[in-house]
């Protein structure tokens, strides 16, 4: 069955069916709306949809827009209540991603942890049968379920498959940017300055690849087809802050994004003068990479003329990485 969606943003004064399903989705996690009119969009329903987007790791505007309703019904399901399996379109949500999480920390290799349930999902849940002497029929039943939920403790000490493998990718890859693949994106408002990265990148021996999109998933798609080794997003926002995002969720974080977003803000704190911080996110740019991710969320303010100045700092900051792949 597929997932209900919206037709367009919702926001203060909004009302309708979507409304209500924006309600009652908000109170399923644990964020209820006092209101008596369960069919308005009010101020205390855009408070709620804040203080989610805030939780999830999406940029907080109080606006439901496709990415925010996205992550507020991967919210809604819930590890062991549903049937998972794989499908078209494919299943996602939070209990997929939980699901990811187990298998690969029992040395089961889901893939990325994105909350998607593909054909690599697939393949580790009947590989986990297999080996538990169960049905191998790549379903997540109830069975399956119970099974790794006996084994969750257990598996909760142990790290997932896909951070030791982008860890391994990290300490063993190609000294130098000479030859890496890196995908440059100009998300919102920044295409002089992702052009500068990517000629400043080049200039240096890498592959780049530059897209200009402001949808995330589109950039994701085109960084995995590109089999990126590091995507670079950048979009200029009108908070005062310099903030780069590397994907984290409470159970899961990218290794190498961390570790880079880390080295950028210290790199670009100077010469934007503004206060930066590296913040884990699950922005869809950032959960569809399967690769290490960046995004570089700049004060258009701040960032004004400086677009050469930028592209040094992310080029020193990026050979930085590739030299010391683990913070020492």
């Amino acid at each position: 069955m597929d997932e209900p969606q919206i037709d367009e943003p919702l926001r203060l004064d909004a009302s309708g069916p979507s409304v209500v399903d924006l309600h009652a989705r908000l109170a399923m996690v644990g964020y209820p709306v006092e209101t008596l009119q369960l069919n308005v969009f009010g101020p205390a329903t855009g408070d709620a949809v804040l203080l989610f987007q805030r939780g999830r790791g999406l940029d907080q505007t109080g606006i439901v827009d496709m990415e925010t309703w996205e992550s507020l019904v991967d919210a809604c399901h819930h590890f062991g209540e549903r049937l998972m399996c794989r499908r078209t379109p494919m299943m996602r949500g939070d209990d997929v991603a939980e699901l990811q999480l187990l298998l690969g920390s029992l040395g089961f290799d889901a893939g990325w942890i994105d909350g998607v349930f593909g054909a690599g999902t697939e393949t580790a849940v009947a590989d986990f049968q297999r080996n538990a002497g169960l049905p191998v029929d790549g379903v997540a039943d109830p069975t399956t379920i119970a099974t790794l939920t006996r084994l969750r403790l257990s598996a909760n000490a142990a790290r997932p498959i896909a951070a030791v493998r982008e860890q391994e990718a990290l300490r063993h890859g190609s000294e130098g940017l000479v030859g890496r693949r890196v995908v440059v994106g100009d998300l919102d408002r920044a295409p002089s300055f992702a052009g500068a990265i990517g000629a400043a990148l080049r200039r240096e021996g890498a592959r780049v690849l530059l897209l200009h999109h402001p949808d995330g998933e589109t950039h994701a798609k085109a960084a995995n087809q590109f089999d990126a080794e590091l995507y670079v997003g950048v979009m200029l926002t009108n908070d005062d802050s310099c903030d780069v995002a590397f994907y984290e969720t409470e159970s899961f974080s990218s290794y190498g994004g961390r570790h880079l977003a880390r080295l950028l803000v210290d790199a670009l704190s100077p010469i934007l003068g503004a206060e930066g911080s590296a913040l884990g996110k699950r922005v869809s740019v950032l959960r569809r990479t399967r690769m290490p991710a960046v995004l570089l969320q700049l004060s258009a303010a701040c960032a004004d003329g400086k677009a050469e100045d930028i592209a040094a700092a992310v080029l020193a900051a990026t050979e930085g990485w590739v030299a010391e792949p683990e913070p020492v």
